[in-house]
């Protein structure tokens, strides 16, 4: 709903962002698969943030810019 809402904003910062289960992924190590685990997304913004060192491990804040600035080639 924020990033909804707020669709005229070119960049928001969330702190301490929920991180959801998307899918099972494919793993060499595991029959069942590796946990995707990520912020939630919107098709209207591009998602920045750290990479996890491990699966307790989650970014503090979440970097969301506005797709009509995807121009600028944004990266981490």
């Amino acid at each position: 709903m924020i990033l909804e809402f707020n669709k005229y904003f070119d960049i928001i910062f969330i702190q301490e962002l929920l991180w959801l289960f998307i899918q099972s992924i494919p793993s060499s190590s595991s029959e069942e698969g590796d946990s995707l685990v990520k912020a939630p997304n919107h098709p209207n913004w591009v998602t920045f943030s750290r990479s996890p060192l491990n699966d307790n491990d989650s970014p503090r804040v979440v970097s969301y810019i506005n797709v009509w600035l995807s121009h600028f080639r944004f990266s981490l």
